[in-house]
């Protein structure tokens, strides 16, 4: 379960805060939309969130993100790929992030996200002038090729909900 859960994340960070870019190996990455499903979402992003994807494989954010606090985080995921269900599950993101690979912590703490429940209330918000290195996790740029690629995430807390919304589309420049 550990290893569905880190590339998840990894395709969720992708997923949420990445603008139209041209991405290592050439992939343009088009986001259709991200939205949050909820008015009162206790994980908030800001409407202009956003990261560049350079040709290096390196993932650059710009934007800010919130929390009110939690201690428990129980997710429910669902991906398709061109309307059909690729990945869908449930998961403990508390009990799973605690046990996450050191790059997955690492893009995890780049992105100002904590490493670990419970979560105090607080907001972090990233200028563009930190990058993570995305290189290891190239080899699945071309499994997400085509599309599109849509997301339906939501978590469960002991504070309330949050709930996200995306839609991509990842092309392979000509």
């Amino acid at each position: 379960m550990g290893w569905i859960f880190q590339k998840v994340l990894s395709f969720v960070l992708l997923v949420i805060f990445i603008e139209i870019s041209f991405a290592c190996q050439g992939y343009k990455l088009k986001i259709n939309y991200i939205k949050a499903c909820g008015n009162n979402n206790v994980i908030k992003i800001s409407e202009n969130m956003t990261a560049k994807l350079t040709k290096d494989c390196e993932i650059i954010p710009i934007g800010c993100a919130e929390t009110d606090g939690f201690k428990t985080a129980m997710v429910h995921y669902e991906i398709f790929k061109n309307n059909l269900p690729v990945l869908r599950g449930d998961m403990d993101a508390c009990a799973q992030v605690e046990k996450a690979k050191p790059e997955i912590k690492e893009i995890i703490k780049m992105f100002g996200l904590p490493d670990k429940c419970p979560i105090d209330k607080y907001t972090k918000c990233e200028d563009g002038s930190k990058n993570a290195n995305l290189e290891k996790f190239k080899s699945l740029i071309p499994l997400a090729r085509g599309g599109p690629i849509r997301s339906e995430i939501t978590v469960q807390h002991d504070t309330g909900k949050s709930c996200f919304k995306s839609e991509i589309e990842l092309i392979k420049k000509a």
